[in-house]
């Protein structure tokens, strides 16, 4: 709730590109330090930080696409961006509990969230259009 209450400063970020990398980043390690943490408060600290980026990320996607989507695809992309967005965590549920019931929960938890990171940083030097999207590019 804190985040959602304090990201107007959101909209004022002019690389959104790299912030979203940013933000899938930072929510990847957060993810990957809760699996690390060994007391509960520590464990709530990273997925609320966790919880955060994502909502960073979320805004950043969505403005994206309304932004740069020609009018005419807007519908059609956002029932994609719907569907990936309801289906893809299911898909990283069915990817944890395989890594959980191989290799242990820890190793699930932590291999995940780094795993998010490089996928990130990844798209990133492939997509350099998208490292490079500002505020203003329509």
């Amino acid at each position: 709730m804190v985040a959602g209450v304090s990201s107007g400063w959101v909209a004022r970020v002019r690389h959104q590109g790299t912030a979203l990398i940013c933000a899938v980043v930072a929510w990847g390690i957060a993810v990957a330090a809760a699996g690390l943490a060994h007391q509960l408060w520590l464990v709530v600290i990273f997925l609320a930080v966790g919880g955060a980026a994502d909502l960073v990320s979320s805004v950043y996607r969505q403005t994206m696409l309304l932004t740069y989507a020609p009018d005419e695809l807007r519908g059609r992309l956002q029932g994609v961006f719907t569907a990936v967005v309801a289906g893809g965590p299911r898909l990283g549920d069915l990817r944890a509990g395989l890594t959980a019931s191989a290799a242990g929960t820890t190793t699930a938890w932590v291999g995940g969230g780094i795993a998010a990171s490089v996928v990130a940083i990844l798209i990133g030097l492939c997509f350099p259009a998208l490292r490079r999207y500002t505020a203003t590019n329509r």
